[in-house]
């Protein structure tokens, strides 16, 4: 996977990382205490730099009341995807 595409997810993940805990008006500290991690972590996290182990994306979901999927499927994601798709078979 390329460089680019990476810190795409990394940083998508980030945002959604974020999203979520705002809206359960949910500290970075707090987070963490209830992911087993730092709040330095989720710090990274959700400014795209940091690189969680699957584990640790787990704990952050079920911390954040939502499923493992629910930090990556998002519609915005699938219409890209579906996007990125039929671009790639015109130009195929």
């Amino acid at each position: 996977m390329a460089k680019r595409a990476r810190n795409n997810v990394k940083n998508k993940l980030g945002r959604k990382v974020r999203e979520l805990r705002l809206s359960l008006n949910m500290s970075q500290t707090a987070l963490a205490a209830k992911a087993e991690t730092h709040q330095e972590f989720i710090s990274d996290l959700e400014r795209g730099e940091a690189n969680p182990t699957l584990e640790t994306i787990d704990r952050i979901a079920t911390a954040l009341g939502v499923h493992v999927v629910e930090l990556f499927d998002s519609r915005q994601w699938r219409l890209a995807e579906r996007n990125r798709a039929r671009s790639f078979r015109h130009t195929s």
